[in-house]
């Protein structure tokens, strides 16, 4: 046996530390996961800022959240990887270069189409198209097609898959959460509630790809990964892929708009599933098209909810009934009782309640026991009460909207990944 060798039965490992070395440089070096770490990370900074000027505490909580949903996205993305290497998808290092700028370059047009599924299924089309064309003489439009030509599409299909199923399983794993308070100017000039999502993850996804030196793997004859063929030499890399859902609403409910978002998850996958069935198992090269079916299908829904919550009326804004409920701090007392944004609190321990000054006076008049009078979001009245122990007084927890002078976001409704970042408090 030579020294960096391991020979198996079936397979050889030729320098095992090379291998991992160019793996973890591939993720190491990939600008893409910097990037959009610092924007998730930017966007919840610019929560806190609005967040103490219209409410006057913190909701929003980085560190520790993200911390974990980053663990999830790996425990996620190392089924994701075992799947791929299974399946025997391989890309080459140019590829993913080139995926990577066209991501980035997408991001600069518009945050949404950074997305690791937008910027694949842009690659693959480009490549299917490219495809119906032959390569003209020496030039840089030849060298192009060419390249183009040669991308591995079955073998992005297969990621772009991956990509959206792992979106659907972390967005449910981490619907609790998602959504953020928010105020907005209304199109009549008043203040009114809205509720933010802001779901965003970087997953590390590891995958065959051309070797670039001596580190390889090479399978012989018995198990081999599907796609490959015996004799093949095989690198490992790691990428980034990046996805998740942000949005702002007045009218939708944000928990609906996340389950019917996993359901489009499923679709997606769905999609560019079939494209590479037809790619595999078909004499027809057609199976590209799924890409920019996917891209209308995402871009359709996407303009269908953002009309439907434009045209509705908002479900959280000032009402003369009682003080409307806009947020519930996670584990706090209001959470406990039940308190749902929209709701309207018309009495606290019986006292009526008008302005967040009569809402915590009558809270306080009676500091062993809280007993809520409710108007749901139905129009039906009814009754919630707890007892209050020592500790959990000044832990209300409960946000709501009441007119005010303090300037709100102007009135956008943003539906994409990393699209609040656009969203800006009116002058």
């Amino acid at each position: 046996m030579e020294k960096g060798n391991l020979r198996m039965h079936h397979w050889t490992v030729t320098s095992g530390l090379q291998l991992v070395l160019v793996a973890l440089l591939t993720f190491l070096l990939n600008p893409l996961h910097y990037v959009i770490t610092a924007f998730i990370i930017w966007d919840l900074v610019c929560n806190i800022r609005n967040e103490r000027l219209w409410f006057g505490i913190r909701v929003t909580r980085i560190v520790k959240p993200l911390v974990v949903r980053y663990v999830k996205a790996c425990v996620v993305g190392a089924v994701g990887s075992a799947a791929l290497l299974a399946l025997g998808a391989a890309v080459s290092w140019t590829t993913i270069l080139f995926v990577t700028v066209l991501s980035l370059v997408l991001g600069a047009i518009r945050s949404r189409f950074t997305s690791s599924s937008f910027a694949i299924s842009v690659a693959v089309t480009l490549a299917g198209v490219a495809g119906m064309f032959q390569s003209p003489g020496p030039s840089f439009l030849s060298s192009a097609l060419r390249f183009l030509q040669g991308f591995e599409t079955k073998s992005w299909l297969a990621i772009g898959v991956v990509a959206a199923l792992a979106e659907l399983l972390l967005q449910w794993w981490n619907k609790r959460d998602a959504v953020f308070p928010a105020l907005m100017t209304s199109k009549r000039g008043r203040r009114i509630g809205a509720l933010k999502i802001q779901l965003g993850f970087v997953m590390p996804l590891m995958l065959w790809m051309t070797p670039i030196n001596h580190g390889a793997v090479t399978f012989f004859g018995g198990f081999h990964p599907w796609l490959t063929s015996p004799q093949t030499s095989l690198g490992i890399c790691i990428i980034p892929v990046v996805f998740g859902l942000h949005g702002l609403f007045t009218a939708l409910k944000p928990e609906r708009v996340l389950v019917q978002w996993r359901w489009w998850n499923l679709a997606q996958a769905a999609v560019l599933a079939a494209g590479f069935a037809v790619e595999q198992w078909t004499k027809i090269d057609f199976g590209w098209l799924a890409a920019p079916v996917m891209i209308a299908l995402i871009e359709c829904v996407r303009s269908v909810w953002r009309r439907v919550d434009a045209s509705s009326e908002p479900l959280i804004a000032p009402d003369n009934r009682g003080v409307m409920v806009l947020y519930t701090i996670r584990d706090s007392l209001s959470d406990k009782l039940g308190l749902l944004p929209g709701e309207i609190v018309t009495h606290v321990n019986q006292t009526p309640v008008h302005t967040e000054y009569d809402l915590h006076f009558a809270f306080d008049q009676n500091p062993a026991y809280a007993k809520f009078q409710i108007i749901d979001t139905r129009g039906e009245v009814r009754l919630v009460g707890n007892p209050v122990y020592e500790g959990e007084r000044h832990q209300l927890g409960l946000i709501v909207v009441v007119p005010g002078e303090q300037p709100a976001l102007a009135l956008k409704r943003p539906l994409g990944f990393l699209e609040t970042m656009y969203l800006r408090r009116n002058r």
